[in-house]
């Protein structure tokens, strides 16, 4: 854990120091908590599934225990910042975009959500999605041009899983500009 003080709203990035370091010129006005997994095919996937190619090893479903030691983490942020923030958002890429958004399903800490590039192809996703509503307030999705045209078949869904979920949240009026 890394924690970059600033003021204002708590950002929360799935990712290490480096990149918040590189992204807290964009983000002046907040408190940046870097938060990477050791292991992203074992912690930021919420349940077991089989590994993308024939060799590789299986995703591991180890996300609640993730989350766990996430949410301990934000906490003991929160108490080393001078003044509580009021906001949180929760972001995180590839993986990490498919982990907040189901943090997102698990718990209402983070009333922001993103999702920048996120795996949403990952196996289940959109069918748990319909049984599993967004307790956050506001999500962000975004997806390159070049993801939905994977070799992977299993990833080559990602922009028709996007769309999906998308859908989903605009439907729970889950969806809008992120803004503070």
């Amino acid at each position: 854990m890394e924690l970059i003080v600033g003021s204002g709203p708590l950002v929360v990035l799935l990712d290490d120091r480096e990149t918040a370091e590189k992204l807290k010129p964009s983000l002046p006005e907040c408190s940046l908590l870097a938060f990477p997994a050791r292991d992203w095919d074992r912690e930021l996937t919420p349940w077991k599934a089989p590994g993308l190619r024939g060799k590789d090893p299986d995703f591991g479903g180890e996300a609640e225990a993730f989350l766990t030691k996430l949410l301990a983490a934000v906490s003991e942020a929160e108490a080393a910042l001078r003044s509580k923030p009021e906001t949180k958002l929760l972001m995180g890429y590839s993986l990490g975009g498919l982990f907040a958004l189901w943090t997102g399903t698990r718990t209402d800490v983070f009333p922001l959500l993103a999702s920048v590039s996120g795996s949403l192809w990952y196996d289940g996703w959109c069918q748990y999605l319909e049984g599993h509503p967004c307790l956050g307030k506001r999500v962000y999705l975004s997806l390159g041009e070049k993801e939905p045209k994977a070799r992977n078949p299993r990833m080559a869904r990602v922009g028709e899983c996007t769309e999906r979920t998308e859908a989903l949240l605009r439907a729970s009026r889950v969806w809008g500009a992120l803004g503070w």
